[in-house]
């Protein structure tokens, strides 16, 4: 299981570095890691002022499963604090996650996050996703209530 997720953060990584490379230099590539419901490396991307693409590998809730997923966040608003800048943004969230008894589990969350980034390049946000998890494992299927969510720390490019 190991050396699965090891490959999984390696390939991750391959397929991030072409689009890190490609990025226009506006300093809004994002990079850093997420705890919450596991953990995970995670990139963020600029779409457009108000839109970001995120994509995240790393563990599940019980460390024993390898999962992959992404995030497409609109921006909603800008809540400001004391003259500092808060935005808050909401998008639709998926992801696959193997490993579950064996199994798989297919996830679709609504994903709230509420972020502040620094003067120096140092994100920080906080994110929430109630949502649907589909599990397949021991031959059969379940599906219910899911959430993903954590604290996230990112580096900015």
């Amino acid at each position: 299981m190991k050396k699965l997720i090891v490959l999984v953060l390696l390939i991750a990584a391959l397929a991030v570095s072409p689009v890190l490379a490609a990025d226009n230099g506006a300093g809004r590539t994002k990079a850093g890691t997420i705890l919450g419901r596991g953990f995970f490396a995670t990139a963020g991307f600029p779409m457009g002022k108000t839109t970001e693409l995120n994509v995240y590998a790393g563990t599940g809730w019980n460390f024993n499963e390898v999962t992959l997923g992404a995030n497409y966040l609109f921006r909603l608003v800008d809540i400001d604090i004391e003259g500092e800048t808060f935005p808050l943004s909401l998008g639709p969230q998926a992801d696959i996650s193997f490993g579950y008894y064996n199994g798989v589990v297919l996830g679709v969350f609504a994903d709230l996050r509420w972020e502040y980034t620094f003067d120096f390049p140092l994100n920080l946000f906080i994110e929430i996703g109630p949502g649907i998890d589909i599990a397949m494992y021991n031959g059969g299927t379940t599906m219910g209530f899911g959430w993903r969510g954590g604290l996230g720390a990112r580096y900015v490019f």
